[in-house]
């Protein structure tokens, strides 16, 4: 149960945020005129692209907790300026850059150009303004943005949990080391006749085949309800999560090697596991962090995971992601190490 539930629980997480994606585009609009409510009808009329009003004081927050992904100021005076042919600017605020971020801007412009050049016809005068713009905007079809690939694939919704529940989930199956000692099983078997060598060599197999079972359940529910990867060669998926796999376990079993308490190995789990998350993007995006915090997290194994699957979705070739892939095989290798010597020093090898 505690293997095959975490798997279901990342499911539920994945149908409940990985459905459709909405662009949502912050709008600040202190002009309130024809001219400004224009330009928030071509945004609106972006397909998958959703424009909310919002106060000019809170759209660093919205921007930084991803309750939208850009921001479109319009200054008081840009009727005014449009009509006497003046130079207007509206500010535009994002922190990521994407394909929809370029098509909002690029259509904002042509609406600004647009707008500029029927002022010029119109004397001035709003009513022949607004007359002439009615007429334009007959002529014109809606952009749609089916073929620009911004649609997320639904895998990124739940991935930053998936990472922190195998993590979690290589904690309590490393914990068995401690229980196979308190109830007398490590004696029993190794009076067998069976080396301390092959005990531990063959916990760590089936430790990790534990573990992995949740990954795998996840992958197999996925592909039976057509949740999308991202990715043309689903398989690679897999693949990432098994290196990922390894190192939350070979980490886990150091912490275990450490403590030899459950309760402790547990708490410290959390306290090293947490923070990384954090500074790796699991719990939000990367790039809304400092530069000086960015730089921390781009040495964090967590984060060359999360990496391992974005250049997956953009290459969709394996080899592209082969350091990171030997720079989490040798990490493991060094919590394996780290742990054994630990256990011979403690004379339990």
């Amino acid at each position: 149960m505690g293997i095959i539930l975490p798997a279901f629980v990342i499911i539920f997480f994945t149908f409940e945020f990985g459905n459709e994606y909405k662009f949502k585009v912050g709008i600040i609009d202190k002009d309130n005129s024809y001219a400004s409510e224009e330009i928030v009808k071509v945004i609106d009329e972006l397909e998958d692209v959703e424009a909310v009003h919002i106060k000019e004081k809170d759209y660093k927050m919205l921007l930084v907790s991803q309750q939208i992904q850009m921001a479109i100021i319009i200054n008081n005076d840009f009727q005014e300026k449009l009509l006497n042919n003046k130079y207007n600017n509206i500010i535009i605020k994002s922190i990521n850059e994407s394909d929809v971020n370029a098509v909002v801007r690029t259509m904002i412009e042509l609406k600004c150009e647009d707008l500029s050049m029927i002022s010029n016809i119109s004397n001035k005068d709003i009513n022949k303004f607004k007359n002439f713009n009615e007429n334009y905007k007959d002529e014109i079809t809606k952009l749609s943005l089916n073929d620009v690939d911004e649609s997320k694939p639904q895998i990124e919704k739940s991935l930053g949990l998936i990472i922190f529940i195998v993590f979690i989930i290589c904690g309590n199956i490393a914990n068995f080391l401690i229980e196979d000692e308190e109830n007398n099983t490590k004696i029993r078997i190794l009076s067998s006749g069976i080396s301390k060598w092959k005990y531990y060599f063959s916990l760590v197999f089936v430790f990790y085949i534990m573990s992995f079972s949740t990954i795998l359940i996840y992958y197999l529910i996925c592909k039976i309800f057509s949740i999308n990867f991202g990715m043309e060669n689903s398989v690679n998926f897999l693949i990432v999560m098994m290196f990922l796999n390894l190192l939350a376990l070979s980490f886990n079993l150091c912490i275990v090697a450490f403590t030899r308490s459950r309760y402790t190995s547990t708490i410290v789990n959390i306290l090293i596991i947490v923070p990384c998350c954090m500074l790796s993007g699991v719990f939000w995006d990367f790039h809304v962090m400092t530069d000086d915090l960015q730089r921390i997290g781009k040495f964090m194994p967590i984060r060359w995971v999360i990496l391992c699957v974005e250049t997956l979705q953009r290459t969709n070739n394996l080899q592209s992601i082969n350091t990171y892939l030997y720079s989490l095989t040798l990490l493991s290798i060094i919590f394996f190490v780290i742990t054994f010597i630990k256990l011979r020093k403690s004379k339990e090898i």
